[in-house]
């Protein structure tokens, strides 16, 4: 029996399902367990896909039933929902990525949702997608580590600030900082070294956490009670933007170039960051392929929710916006011509001509275009001045140019 987890609102369930879907369709139902792992003794081939949640209507907990019978005939699973409660995570934080709700803080509590006898799950964020067989996982023998972790493809410069006796202290992250959006969990270890309490004990100090759950199992999990896994299982889209891995500078990938381009060939589990209900397009893999398409051609796929999935995809248009603004900003960059940055910044009026140009975009450069829209966006919202915006994208065309995987291999 494999025992997977999964963090979902009623609004981030018909995303799930494209996840759980892909689980399903990348089993390879002629190959046992036994051909992962020699010495298992795993009898029943079962997936269990727990979804915690604030709250499922009857109308979703019926379309994940029908969604449960339609891929049990393909591979035997079951799909089950825990509604957990913000009021129970009082003691922890809101800012950050908890800063509208306090879901991302379910995750850490898996223990209360499993009995003695499950040894082992695995939690996958939402905005997954598999591209193996997951068994391949569950044969990790974790011994006495706490959790299989990926490494976090970000700058180790984030912090946690506390109170502790009256007194203010910061707990600093170094290279071996990982992403919470795939936890392989050894169950046993997990509650042996009391990691639930550590964190709410935690949670209750802070004063400032940027990236919740995630901080808090990285300041609580000792490095030496972790696994690494390969990248390859915890794929972050954003790394197709461009890399910069530790043996070309500290504290970024803690993974070496050669590493990083065997994941790159062969992607196991896609993390994206850029979703592919928000754009349609964004950075293309080692193949040449758009990264989003993988996602919409499984959602096409998805037993109950693709109608209404690919009805929701007609719409998407607001990545355009990005795009077509990121080009502007690029090549005004290039031009050293200010009086456009501050236009891009000021003004709204020429928005839907650049959209109108967008067909214009390399797909080379869509994804670094992407980026750069988010910056005029974000000054735009927060009432940031052009040099600002030139300062960073100077240095994002830099990494762009430097890092980027195809100017790597």
């Amino acid at each position: 029996m494999y025992h997977l987890v999964f963090s979902a609102d009623e609004n981030y369930i018909k995303y799930t399902s494209v996840l759980i879907t892909s689980i399903i369709s990348n089993t390879d139902k002629s190959k046992k367990f036994k051909g992962f792992d020699e010495n298992s003794n795993i009898k029943d081939e079962k997936y269990f896909f727990h979804i915690l949640s604030n709250f499922v209507s009857d109308k979703t907990r019926e379309k994940l039933l029908n969604l449960q019978n339609t891929l049990n005939e393909i591979f035997p699973c079951e799909i089950i929902i825990h509604i957990k409660n913000d009021e129970d995570f009082e003691n922890f934080p809101t800012s950050g990525a908890a800063h509208s709700l306090k879901l991302p803080y379910y995750r850490l509590r898996l223990s209360s949702i499993f009995d003695e006898s499950i040894k082992k799950c695995l939690y996958l964020d939402s905005d997954m997608l598999c591209m193996c067989d997951i068994r391949e996982l569950f044969s990790i023998n974790l011994k006495d580590k706490i959790v299989g972790v990926v490494g976090d493809p970000g700058s180790k410069k984030s912090k946690i600030k506390f109170k502790e006796n009256d007194k203010k202290k910061i707990f600093y992250f170094d290279e071996n900082y990982f992403n919470s959006g795939l936890l392989l969990i050894n169950l046993e270890e997990y509650k042996k070294h009391s990691i639930e309490q550590k964190c709410e004990e935690l949670a209750s100090k802070c004063y400032y956490i940027k990236a919740a759950d995630q901080d808090l199992l990285n300041a609580t999990i000792e490095t030496r009670l972790r696994h690494k896994l390969d990248f390859a299982y915890n794929f972050n889209i954003i790394t197709l933007f461009y890399t910069i891995c530790k043996d070309e500078k500290k504290n970024r990938l803690n993974y070496t170039r050669t590493e990083f381009n065997e994941a790159l060939k062969n992607p196991k589990i896609l993390h994206y960051g850029e979703k592919p209900w928000k754009f349609l397009k964004s950075y293309f893999d080692y193949k040449g392929k758009n990264i989003n398409d993988y996602w919409w051609d499984m959602a096409n796929k998805t037993p109950i929710f693709n109608e209404e999935l690919l009805k929701e995809k007609q719409d998407i248009k607001a990545y355009l916006l990005y795009a077509s603004l990121g080009y502007e900003l690029l090549k005004s960059v290039k031009r050293a011509n200010f009086f456009k940055i501050h236009q891009l910044i000021k003004s709204t009026e020429r928005d839907q001509f650049y959209i109108e140009q967008t067909s214009k975009i390399n797909d080379d450069i869509f994804g670094l275009c992407c980026m750069l829209g988010e910056s005029i966006l974000h000054a735009r919202k927060h009432k940031k001045d052009f040099f600002g915006v030139y300062l960073k994208a100077l240095k994002m065309i830099y990494n762009f140019k430097k890092y980027h995987f195809r100017s790597r291999i």
